[in-house]
């Protein structure tokens, strides 16, 4: 089944025929992920769209939107089911290239109905019809895409926000709420977006509707309560391995080139190596190609040390893309025209620039190493854990070789990582207010100063529970608690910034930490196999022992891109200065002008910190000078 395909759908609600040229217009509007095709079906009150994408050897024979004639469903989708085997026959079909994943799905839904997403593996979105009730589903985490709006009278879902505009019914009209939370780098709320009223279907969940009831349910929820015990860590690194093999494995099955990122950290590099060692297996390697980014201008961002001991282990042909001065807002009005939202990440343009040379290579496969720190784990909250339940010999052993390993004085660790988070809120508050701390965006309290306060104040939103909710998380968790949450936290952004980035370069990106039996087997693991001996994530460090360079398993510590991405934002120093100076008006509603020409000038003057609260703030700025949604 190809993926990062493109879907569209309309399903009029209130029994009228649905015009065949809204859904032909739909699909022409995400006509860049159909580079093999496009196909539109439409009967009575319901329509399906798809833009064809091959990637795997069984999507090379398939047409969709598919209508079987057996037993009368119809089905669009963008998936690759990875459990065809166990499938097959449970469904009575045979697993070969002549029959597609999109086809296992539609036997799935006809015997098991609501039911089917229980019995699937992989990265799907898709919908289906039965002549009466529209299903649409999204895959556990996530990964693919599908955005909708719901009334009494319409149902119109897309891979794409932008298709859903085509129809007349569907608003078009900013979401406050949403640019609030934006700017507070809300890490939860990813079922809204920048639209009143389109939704974002959540990963793990499927929307069931008919002519009057609509339904929105999760089909699967990681255990919290999920353990595993075995007798010695040898056991454990061994099905780790087997689990982390299958993941890698199932996601090489492709029927053009494929590629790695390799940044040179742990789990890319751990991808790479677990591939080659696969492919080496089936005796199918003849080279593992790789793409990497470096940084000449910014050392402190640059992994090529870690990268080229991993080229070393040999049988990889690497590429190096070089980062330095590329402005994260090159090309800015493609890119929000692609991503139709405010993104977060400031090097997405130098990630782009990869696509733009495994575009030229005919790559249509990538496999990348997100998710490693969350679902393997850090161990975030296991020290303070030892503490309070007072293991003080493990606590001190692990705090000294901690220390040893990042070259952290103890006292340091004591304070920062037991002492400062186990304190009371508003004390917290307090001592962060007077001796002027350094704060992290992405591990601290959310900013709210950046926010005009009349527009904080419509809105409604109680920053000081939302504050203080946030700092229970993040530090008073247990470990195992703060791996759940951390699991989900960032997925919500990550992976739709990523499809609609890759999409128009037709290239597939994925996930192999994002597995499904890979996050519940980390998950379940004692926090001992998570962070010991001063290394997070243990367990791949122990389980990739002979298959990894002994340089990248136990390194200490990761690139820091804060440097590379400062150093980029500020080469836009005219178009900053034209939204804090010039162009106030539009922006004036919603943030603190003032304070955000005080951090501007603080990182012109080299004293700033807090870049990131600039970028989300440039590129709202930009995404409203480029869209009329204010309009």
């Amino acid at each position: 089944m190809a993926f990062m395909s493109g879907i569209t759908g309309i399903f009029r609600r209130d029994g009228k025929d649905v015009d065949p040229s809204d859904i032909k217009k739909m699909s022409d509007k995400i006509a860049h992920r159909g580079p093999d095709g496009s196909k539109v079906w439409c009967e009575g009150p319901v329509a399906f769209g798809h833009q064809m994408l091959h990637t795997t050897p069984e999507s090379l024979h398939e047409i969709l939107p598919f209508e079987d004639e057996e037993s009368g469903l119809v089905i669009t989708a963008d998936a690759r089911i990875d459990n065809r085997e166990d499938l097959a026959p449970k469904l009575g079909i045979e697993d070969n290239e002549h029959v597609s994943d999109s086809y296992f799905i539609l036997k799935a839904y006809e015997k098991w109905g609501e039911k089917c997403p229980d019995e699937l593996l992989g990265d799907f979105a898709f919908a289906i019809w039965d002549g009466e009730n529209l299903f649409c589903c999204k895959d556990h985490m996530g990964v693919k895409q599908l955005y909708y709006y719901l009334d009494d009278d319409i149902f119109v879902f897309s891979t794409e926000i932008k298709a859903l505009f085509q129809i007349k019914e569907v608003p078009y009209e900013l979401n406050e709420k949403k640019l609030v939370l934006y700017l507070m780098n809300d890490g939860k709320n990813h079922d809204i977006t920048f639209y009143k009223n389109i939704k974002n279907l959540q990963g793990a969940h499927y929307l069931k509707l008919d002519n009057h009831i609509s339904e929105t349910k999760r089909y699967w929820k990681l255990d919290p309560n999920l353990q595993t015990y075995m007798d010695s860590e040898e056991e454990y690194a061994e099905v780790f391995l087997e689990i982390f093999a299958e993941a890698v494995e199932c996601r090489l099955r492709s029927a053009f080139p494929r590629r790695f990122d390799l940044s040179g950290g742990l789990d890319s590099s751990s991808i790479v190596c677990m591939a080659k060692k696969i492919l080496n297996q089936k005796k199918e390697l003849k080279d593992i190609h790789t793409f990497s980014k470096i940084f000449d201008k910014t050392p402190e961002s640059d992994e090529r040390y870690y990268i080229k001991k991993v080229i070393k282990t040999g049988g990889i042909k690497p590429y190096f893309v070089n980062g330095d001065d590329l402005s994260p807002i090159k090309n800015i009005e493609n890119i929000l025209a692609q991503q139709d939202e405010p993104f977060k990440t400031p090097q997405l343009t130098k990630t782009i620039k990869s696509y733009h040379k495994m575009n030229e290579l005919g790559v249509r496969v990538l496999l990348n190493g997100n998710g490693g720190d969350q679902v393997v784990s850090f161990g975030k909250n296991y020290l303070r854990e030892l503490a309070i339940t007072f293991q003080l010999k493990k606590f001190f052993r692990e705090v000294i070789k901690f220390s040893n390993n990042k070259g952290v004085p103890v006292y340091t660790i004591l304070i920062t990582r037991i002492i400062f988070p186990s304190l009371p809120y508003s004390l917290k508050k307090f001592l962060k207010k007077i001796l002027g701390r350094k704060q992290n965006r992405y591990t601290d309290l959310r900013y709210t100063d950046l926010i005009n306060k009349k527009f904080l104040e419509d809105m409604k939103i109680d920053i000081e529970s939302y504050n203080q909710s946030f700092d229970r998380y993040w530090n008073y968790t247990t470990s195992k608690q703060f791996h759940y949450y951390n699991i989900f936290d960032f997925t919500g952004t990550l992976f739709g910034t990523v499809d609609r980035a890759s999409a128009p370069f037709n290239i597939v990106v994925r996930f192999p930490f994002y597995d499904k039996r890979l996050i519940e087997f980390c998950y379940s693991l004692p926090p001992e196999m998570k962070f010991k001996n001063g290394f997070n994530r243990y367990i791949l460090r122990i389980a990739m022992d002979g298959i990894l360079p002994k340089d990248v398993q136990w390194r200490h510590s990761k690139a820091d891109f804060s440097h590379t991405h400062k150093k980029d934002i500020l080469l836009e120093k005219e178009e900053l200065k034209e939204m804090i100076y010039f162009d106030n008006k539009l922006m004036s509603k919603y943030v603190d002008l003032g304070k955000i020409k005080d951090i501007f000038e603080k990182n012109q003057s080299g004293k700033g910190d807090r870049i990131l609260d600039l970028w989300f703030v440039v590129l709202l700025y930009l995404w409203f000078k480029y869209t009329d949604v204010r309009k």
